[in-house]
């Protein structure tokens, strides 16, 4: 697997142009978050895929909210396409050989035991933003059941074309996931709990932007 090797100066630069990006692209990225947490070290952070700004978006979040030391898995063919996506915090992962999928799981619990936080899409590949259920690879669940006192939050993207030109993006980041409800679980069931907790927030996130109700979010 080819690991990352953040660099400070390209970080400085893509974190610049990311946010002229996002900013020509949408009307406005509107955060509901959860106030109380504070220190997103040790953190592992599930989100559902389904558009080319995913990744982007959520690199901008923790750029100017979360701020953690973050890394993200990427298929391995997109890194060796775009090698400078491993300076900015990108390791891979090739879905079609065993043992790569070992070492890319073994490198997201070496990096959340060492105070990292750790972003990764447990769907594999984009999907539709209304396909239902979510189903997630059991990846997460065993990171989940391996990493040292972690904390594992859902974060949930939609997006809507309202009453302007350019669409708005919703973020919302939901609350830790108390260990007690997985610890005893096998990983199937594990993923299963995980896709549910994810599927109901999304969708308590969509209602929220289909009856225009704002007032739990901020403009970020």
């Amino acid at each position: 697997m080819l690991k990352t090797k953040k660099n400070s100066v390209i970080e400085w630069g893509f974190k610049r142009f990311n946010r002229k990006l996002l900013n020509r692209n949408f009307q406005q990225i509107r955060l509901s978050d959860n106030a109380s947490l504070q220190d997103y070290s040790h953190t592992l952070f599930f989100v559902n895929h389904s558009t080319w700004w995913d990744p982007l978006l959520i690199y901008y979040l923790n750029d100017q909210i979360i701020h953690s030391d973050g890394y993200g898995m990427m298929h391995e063919d997109g890194i060796k396409k775009f090698p400078f996506f491993r300076k900015i915090g990108a390791y891979s992962i090739n879905t079609d050989h065993r043992r790569h999928i070992m070492d890319s799981l073994s490198y997201s619990i070496s990096l959340l035991n060492n105070g990292k936080s750790v972003w990764i899409f447990p769907q594999g590949e984009e999907q539709h933003l209304e396909k239902r259920p979510l189903q997630f690879f059991q990846g997460l669940s065993y990171i989940a059941a391996r990493a040292h006192k972690i904390k594992i939050i859902p974060i949930s993207l939609y997006y809507s074309l309202e009453h302007t030109k350019k669409p708005n993006a919703y973020i919302k980041i939901g609350s830790p996931i108390a260990p007690i409800k997985y610890e005893n679980l096998n990983r199937k069931e594990t993923t299963r709990l995980f896709e549910e907790i994810s599927t109901s927030q999304l969708d308590d996130l969509k209602k929220l932007v289909v009856e225009e109700d704002h007032q739990d979010f901020r403009s970020i």
